[in-house]
Formats: C-alpha cells, structure tokens, sequence
C-alpha cells in the first residue's frame, strides 16, 4: 500500500494553512529518523505499537490532534518506517497545492541577494511556479540550483568547462 493515500487523506479534509502546520510539526521526523535509535525503536516488534506512538508524540512534540491521530493510523497500519516518506510528499503537496517551491544554490562563493533574486525570477518565470532559493555553500567551484519538488536542476562546474574547452580544442587542431 502507497503511503499517499494518507497525504491525499489529509489534503481532502483540512486546509492549506493546516496542512502546513501539519508539515510543520512532522518536519523535525527528516533528523530524528536518521538517529539509529529511533529506528530501533520503531522496527522493534517487541515495542507496543501504543509505546511507539507515545515515543514519536514525545519526541517530535506534536500537539496537533490530527498529527497525533494520523501517527496513531499509521502505527496501526504498520507504516511507522514510512513518516519520512510522508513528509517528502506532503512537501510536494503543500507546494504544489500553493504554487511556492521552495530551491537551493549552491556555490563556493557566496552570491549576493540580487544574484540569488534575479535567479528566482528567471526560474519562477521560466517555469511558471513561485520559487524561493535558499543559498548553501559548496566545496565544488561552480554553481548549481536545485529545486526537488520541481526536479529542477542546473548545474554549472569549471571543471567541466574546462574538460568542454580541452575537448574543442583538440578537435580544432
């Protein structure tokens, strides 16, 4: 079973502002699912399922009563090991449903906000979506913008530029 059938579940019976608050507070699950600990305890079929539930609301802090009851579902359903598959797609959703992307740059050297601006009208132009860009740095020289819920990606390396003017000149030759 696909767990988008409990995004599609939550679309359908709350509103956008809501669904946000939901991502909101089911964010913080990307970190703490990568804790080996967590992942003991949610796989664990010696743990109640009632205890994985109260583990994860404690956790995570959530005091929304639809988070808290979608956790409990899930716990039902087995589907525990899935809450960061959840979240990626109710990103997309949330994004989708709104219209706002949200992208990085990465670059060696910091870009300046007119850079970084003139780069999200370009891109919020080209394909017609609201996109903010958040800047990250890299070790590799060049630059690359990632939008994921788009599956957007341009990048540009001076290495391979370089490898590209090698290339032409030799065939010039």
């Amino acid at each position: 079973m696909s767990i988008k059938k409990y995004v599609k579940a939550l679309v359908e019976t709350t509103t956008k502002e809501h669904l946000e608050t939901i991502y909101n507070q089911l964010v913080a699950i990307k970190e703490v699912s990568k804790s080996e600990k967590f992942k003991l305890i949610i796989l664990s079929p010696v743990i109640d399922n009632n205890k994985k539930v109260e583990f994860i609301i404690n956790t995570l802090k959530i005091d929304d009563e639809k988070v808290k009851n979608l956790i409990k579902l899930l716990s039902l359903k087995n589907r525990l090991n899935q809450l960061d598959s959840l979240v990626d797609l109710l990103k997309d959703t949330i994004a989708n449903l709104t219209g706002n992307y949200k992208g990085y740059v990465y670059s060696k050297d910091s870009l300046s906000e007119s850079k970084i601006a003139e780069i999200e009208s370009k891109l919020s132009k080209r394909f017609e979506k609201n996109i903010k860009l958040e800047q990250k740095v890299s070790e590799k020289a060049g630059i690359q913008v990632y939008v994921d819920s788009l599956n957007i990606e341009i990048a540009i390396y001076e290495d391979d530029i370089k490898t590209k003017l090698i290339k032409n000149i030799i065939r010039a030759i």
